[in-house]
């Protein structure tokens, strides 16, 4: 988990969680995709959780694997708090700190953990379900949907182990995200089928170039 300097809403705006997972895929180059699979994400206004796995070389160590995690946190957060400083004209710490890893021991736990990062914006009442929620990689797993970024997720094996077919994943995720929040008592006991998903209806965010600031937008000295 990533948590911005003095849980300050760093990623209040949606150019600003635009950036954040645009600098994040760039950050996550093809030799380090042989050592670090990327499975979901959440970005809430203070803090952005992620889900991965590090894998072993070829020896069958981890080392390897945790050294290219820690690297591929720490370029993608180093080139979002530069475009966030350049955007925003400020100078100093965007984070809080190095990004808060957690080991999973359990196959259960992993999707345990993005069950957990999906429910986020109910838990904090921003939305009555994950489906209306466009900041995750909920609507991916949930119902198939890409964009922009999702094409850096691997599903992990324990999602593909739901169904036999895409849609019958689908369904298993819809399935299973209900019953966590039902459990949490945020969700009211009714079928999975009888609430159709919401589509998402936060507009569009705005391109933004290399130094972070949105396109078209004129370069503000001081």
């Amino acid at each position: 988990m990533w948590r911005g300097h003095n849980r300050e809403p760093t990623l209040e705006s949606p150019v600003d969680k635009q950036c954040y997972l645009d600098r994040m895929v760039k950050a996550f180059k093809p030799p380090l995709r042989s050592l670090v699979l990327w499975h979901s994400y959440c970005l809430m206004t203070t803090h952005a959780h992620e889900t991965g796995r590090t894998l072993p070389a070829t020896d069958g160590s981890f080392d390897e694997g945790i050294r290219a995690f820690g690297n591929w946190m720490r370029n993608g957060h180093s080139a979002f708090g530069a475009a966030y400083n350049a955007r925003h004209d400020r100078q100093g710490k965007v984070a809080y700190d190095r990004a808060k890893t957690k080991q999973l021991w359990s196959s259960e736990g992993v999707l345990r953990a993005m069950l957990y990062g999906d429910a986020n914006p109910v838990v904090a009442g921003m939305v009555s379900h994950p489906a209306r929620y466009p900041w995750s990689s909920h609507r991916f797993y949930a119902y198939g949907e890409t964009n922009e970024w999702t094409g850096a997720l691997t599903p992990p094996e324990q999602y593909l182990a739901l169904g036999s077919t895409p849609e019958a994943r689908q369904h298993a995720y819809r399935s299973m995200m209900d019953a966590y929040l039902r459990e949490a008592g945020l969700l009211d006991d009714r079928p999975v089928e009888s609430e159709p998903a919401a589509p998402v209806t936060c507009p569009p965010p705005p391109a933004v170039d290399e130094t972070g600031r949105p396109r078209g937008d004129p370069d503000r000295t001081g």
